[in-house]
């Protein structure tokens, strides 16, 4: 991978460069540029490069704020959806609720009809939904647990580890399910998760080790902050609550809308995507209070002060919820929609004196510009600043994108392997999760819904279980990176003061897949 110099990173040594350019704005003369032609005494010399980068990035990188209530109108939505939610499920859900499996109807749940009548009333053996979700919960909380001491354990390696693992365990899903059920489809699901695996190892096999230095410096982040595991834990077991509850209340409004008869399908099809994004939403605050803390208390590691993770936490949870409740339910939007409009972004090389050619770049530059804007906001990096410097979301996200596009790193920082390999690792333990959850109806005998096909239902239950558990401990080692990131572009000086080693490695992994990444440090930090 060749670093653009178009980027606005800082490149040295050449005459005329951009260099020359930055270094007077150090107070610094241009020839520093060469470091053989700059002569200078020693120590005043010495202090000026290791303290140039923090002083050109101090008028962008954040500054804490202090503690106040931010975005409080998106606070009061959501916990009034969320108890509106809490009435509808208590109202409505308890209506598809049994208590026994002959009360599920002929066949008691467990024949494997070949259709369902989505008019037909359907009822949910709660006892025993309510008793596999809570045990494939702990399956998925001890197999995450054990897949995150791994990589804290074998960082350095883990991505190697983790493409080569997520390719065996594929391989493991599909046998799995072709012994114990081969004309369904979970053997299906095993061979395209294989499939995929070893595609993608293929593609991003030459930029595992920028990805390793940073995990490796994450991680080490989080084993000396392990009470966020801690945090980690109690959110998965509010995640897997508020799943089966949800559950349960689609359920119940499904039955209420078939068999009253009185709803057309368009407010079917409404409500349906508005409980949707309710469960959406939630699941996605839960999962940024996490991220939230860890980045507050990953940048109290940094800067080698003591844990901030009472704090940082105080913080998520009372002054910047409101922030974290209007992040949760936008940045992943406006994100899908950056990514649709990249492909609409205007080239002005081809045709550009045609009069439609023309007005279809207005057109083009119109959207693209404001997805743009809403994404100068509304972006997953403001999450991290909102843990390192309790910003509201808006400036969170502005301060967070003006830090990457001046020190250059735009480009870089769009590189989501370790997001990827996280996603396919949950991926992997949801599939587990599904065969253990398999095996636990095949030894039971009872059946879980009138729906019947016992197979599918118990399947999707512990997928669904094992993916939502393992991506809000991951949120972990997610924020955290990120964290390592924003931090190691603002202040790097702090970092090789306080942890030179891994300093050290970070630098070195990033100038081998990134050249020229690092060239404002080289020339003006002097931290080679």
């Amino acid at each position: 991978h060749q670093f653009n110099p178009n980027l606005g990173v800082y490149s040295g040594g050449e005459p005329g460069g951009e260099a020359e350019a930055f270094l007077p704005q150090m107070g610094m003369p241009p020839q520093m540029g060469n470091n053989s032609s700059f002569k200078g005494p020693g120590r005043p010399r010495m202090h000026m490069r290791q303290n140039s980068v923090n002083n050109f990035m101090k008028s962008v990188k954040g500054e804490k704020q202090t503690n106040s209530c931010k975005d409080i109108l998106w606070c009061v939505l959501f916990l009034t959806q969320l108890a509106v939610m809490c009435v509808v499920g208590l109202k409505f859900g308890s209506e598809a609720l049994v208590e026994t499996t002959e009360e599920l109807g002929p066949g008691e749940g467990i024949e494997d009809d070949d259709f369902l009548d989505a008019h037909v009333k359907l009822v949910l053996a709660h006892q025993f939904i309510i008793k596999m979700a809570y045990t494939c919960g702990a399956f998925a909380i001890i197999v995450s647990a054990l897949a995150l001491a791994f990589m804290m354990a074998m960082s350095r390696r883990m991505v190697y580890v983790a493409l080569v693992l997520s390719i065996g365990v594929s391989f493991t899903w599909g046998t799995i399910g072709i012994g114990i059920s081969p004309k369904s489809f979970v053997p299906i699901t095993g061979i395209i998760a294989l499939m995929l695996t070893v595609g993608y190892m293929f593609v991003v096999w030459d930029r595992i080790p920028f990805a390793s230095a940073n995990l490796t410096t994450a991680l080490t982040g989080v084993r000396d902050n392990l009470g966020l595991v801690g945090v980690a834990f109690f959110f998965q077991l509010l995640a897997l609550v508020c799943s089966i509850y949800y559950s349960f209340t689609a359920v119940g409004l499904h039955n209420v809308f078939h068999e009253d008869g009185a709803y057309d399908e368009q407010t079917i099809v409404v409500v349906s995507l508005l409980l949707l994004v309710s469960y959406y939403w939630t699941y996605q605050v839960l999962r940024h209070i996490v991220m939230v803390t860890v980045a507050g208390t990953i940048g109290s590691w940094w800067f080698g002060q003591p844990s901030a993770l009472k704090e940082t936490f105080t913080t998520a949870t009372f002054y910047n919820f409101g922030s974290i409740c209007q992040g949760s339910l936008f940045v992943g939007f406006v994100q899908f929609l950056r990514q649709i409009t990249e492909g609409l972004r205007p080239n002005r090389d081809d045709s550009a004196m045609m009069c439609f050619y023309e007005c279809s770049l207005f057109i083009q530059e119109k959207i693209v510009n404001c997805v743009d804007n809403l994404a100068d906001s509304f972006t997953p990096w403001a999450f991290t600043y909102m843990g390192l410097y309790h910003y509201g979301l808006k400036e969170a996200g502005h301060k967070a994108n003006e830090l990457f596009e001046t020190r250059g790193w735009s480009r870089i920082v769009t590189d989501d392997l370790i997001s990827s390999v996280l996603a396919m690792v949950s991926l992997v333990i949801g599939g587990l999760s599904g065969s253990f959850a398999v095996i636990l109806q095949a030894l039971d005998g009872h059946g879980l819904t009138s729906f019947g096909h016992p197979v599918l239902t118990s399947f999707m239950i512990g997928f669904v279980v094992g993916i939502v558990l393992s991506t809000v401990l991951f949120s972990i080692i997610d924020s955290s990176v990120c964290a390592v990131i924003v931090c190691f572009a603002g202040s790097p000086v702090e970092f090789h003061r306080n942890h030179s080693e891994l300093s050290h490695e970070m630098r070195n992994a990033w100038k081998e897949v990134w050249p020229g990444s690092l060239d404002v440090e080289n020339v003006a930090a002097g931290l080679v």
